[in-house]
């Protein structure tokens, strides 16, 4: 009978436990630039509210709109700061995300470059001091460790000074090099048109202002079949449908999470959420949660009692997605549909 258990023993993988992942969308947590965008408070953390609910994952992952700088201009909005848009968060800032339990930070977006390259400088080498893995700059992947197994994070974005999302040929060889190194892999993209004319996911290339944002199905596809195991976005700063491909969830959208001062949160912009995946060791999908969350005032986030997210995340992927693989019940509950 113990030679049996011991060899029973022998037989379980070493990574037999369930990674749990907890994913939010875009982060700026008050920016200095320009002046009086930062929380009423100097050092306040609009994330305090909802540490619980972030630190308890395994691996907790969100989107950086913007740098962690103390100095420094933005060429881009010189002529006229107060009509543009671009974010600057104190340094201290940073720990806020540490308080808050992230290991990965999406640096691929369109404002990661907002204060030229010394500031995004800056900003890798705080996270990396706080142990926080980030992916951005072309070729970078991220990784962590937990519980000996390694976590891979890659972000990807339609700007040029990033991993690119509009080259699914190099997304795909980039994949399968994090593929190599790690046993679970977890990409982001920030993509996709932005406002409430974006809540619906086109079968299509899409564009802002003329600029190309990417085919957001294609990139997810294209990621899933090279290796990541979980795919979300952000962008469109609104909701999106919610799919399970090839045992893979994409969540394609999570809007805004917590975006002080200079974001639009009216309508639908205002909802946000806290979206709760289990893996199995192989990367399978095994359950989620939407935990729906509402941005009060000028952007702090907190818990919505009414989880408006998984209700509109429902409405969408019923419209939007033919044969999306999941149930999204009211209390926010993601169930895969198998055969």
């Amino acid at each position: 009978m113990v030679a049996g258990i011991l060899l029973l023993m022998l037989l379980v993988p070493i990574h037999a436990q369930d990674l749990h992942v907890r994913l939010v969308g875009d982060l700026m947590l008050g920016s200095s630039f320009p002046e009086g965008y930062l929380p009423p408070q100097e050092n306040a953390d609009i994330l305090a509210a909802l540490r619980p609910s972030l630190s308890v994952a395994d691996i907790t992952a969100g989107n950086l709109e913007g740098v962690f700088c103390d100095d420094a201009e933005s060429d881009k909005c010189a002529e006229d700061p107060e009509h543009c848009y671009a974010f600057k968060m104190p340094s201290h800032f940073s720990h806020h995300l540490e308080r808050a339990g992230f290991d990965f930070v999406s640096l691929a977006n369109n404002h990661s470059n907002d204060f030229g390259d010394s500031c995004l400088t800056h900003t890798e080498n705080l996270l990396d001091s706080l142990g926080i893995a980030w992916s951005g700059r072309p070729g970078t992947i991220g990784y962590q460790v937990h519980d000996s197994l390694r976590v891979a994070f890659l972000a990807f974005h339609s700007g040029s000074q990033v991993n690119s999302s509009l080259h699914l040929q190099a997304v795909r060889t980039l994949i399968r090099n994090a593929v190599s190194q790690a046993e679970i892999v977890i990409v982001s993209v920030h993509g996709g048109g932005e406002g409430t004319d974006a809540l619906h996911l086109p079968d299509s290339a899409e564009f802002y202002l003329g600029e190309p944002r990417g085919h957001l199905r294609a990139f997810a596809h294209a990621a899933v079949d090279a290796g990541a195991d979980l795919v979300f976005g952000h962008g469109p700063h609104v909701a999106r449908a919610i799919e399970v491909y090839r045992d893979r969830l994409i969540a394609y959208s999570l809007g805004n999470f917590a975006t002080y001062g200079r974001f639009n949160l009216s309508g639908e912009r205002q909802y946000g959420a806290i979206l709760e995946v289990r893996l199995a060791p192989n990367g399978m999908f095994r359950e989620g949660r939407i935990h729906g969350t509402v941005q009060r005032g000028w952007g702090v986030p907190e818990h919505d009692p009414e989880n408006q997210f998984a209700q509109l995340v429902s409405a969408l992927t019923l419209a939007d997605i033919e044969d999306p693989g999941i149930l999204i019940h009211l209390d926010g509950t993601i169930q895969a549909i198998r055969p």
